[in-house]
C-alpha cells in the first residue's frame, strides 16, 4: 500500500551542464557565435555558467577536469565530466530571430537544418556544437499580454 506525498515543487530547468572536450572552443561557439552571456559565477578551473535568459544557463564542464569540491573523488567521477554524453538541448528563441540565427551559423561554416516551420506554427533549427551536441532552437513569439 502506498501513502500519498505531497507533490514536489518544480520550477523548470535551472541549468543545463555539457560536457565538453574543449572549454575554448565551446565557449567561442556558444558566447561568441550564439550570443550567450559569461555568468558571474566562479565555479573553478575546467567550467563555466553561461546565462541564456532570467535564471536560465549552461553549464559547460571540461572532459576530465571539472570537478565539486565538496563530493570525494569517487562520488565526482559518478556526477562530473568523465565522459561526453548525446544530448538534445532545445532553446527557446524568438520567432523573427531563427534566420539570422541561421545565417550566423552558417557564414561561421556550420551545417544548418532550417528554419523549417513545425506543427505549431513556429521555426526550428538544428545544428551541431562542435562536440556533436544536437542543438535546436524553437522559434517562440511572445504571447500578448491579457490584461
Amino acid at each position: 500500500m502506498s501513502t500519498k506525498q505531497a507533490p514536489l515543487r518544480y520550477y523548470g530547468i535551472a541549468e543545463l551542464a555539457l560536457v565538453v572536450s574543449d572549454l575554448q572552443r565551446s565557449l567561442d561557439f556558444y558566447v561568441g557565435l550564439l550570443g550567450f552571456r559569461l555568468a558571474p559565477f566562479d565555479v573553478g578551473e575546467g567550467g563555466r555558467i553561461l546565462r541564456i535568459g532570467r535564471s536560465r544557463y549552461v553549464g559547460l564542464w571540461q572532459l576530465g577536469r571539472w570537478h565539486s569540491t565538496y563530493l570525494s573523488s569517487e562520488r565526482n567521477a559518478r556526477y562530473f565530466g568523465q565522459r561526453l554524453g548525446q544530448t538534445h538541448p532545445v532553446f527557446a528563441v524568438h520567432q523573427d530571430d531563427v534566420p539570422r540565427l541561421a545565417e550566423r551559423l552558417r557564414t561561421a561554416g556550420h551545417e544548418v537544418d532550417g528554419p523549417m516551420p513545425h506543427g505549431d506554427g513556429s521555426l526550428h533549427l538544428y545544428v551541431s556544437d562542435p562536440d556533436g551536441h544536437a542543438l535546436e532552437f524553437w522559434g517562440r513569439r511572445p504571447s500578448p499580454r491579457r490584461g
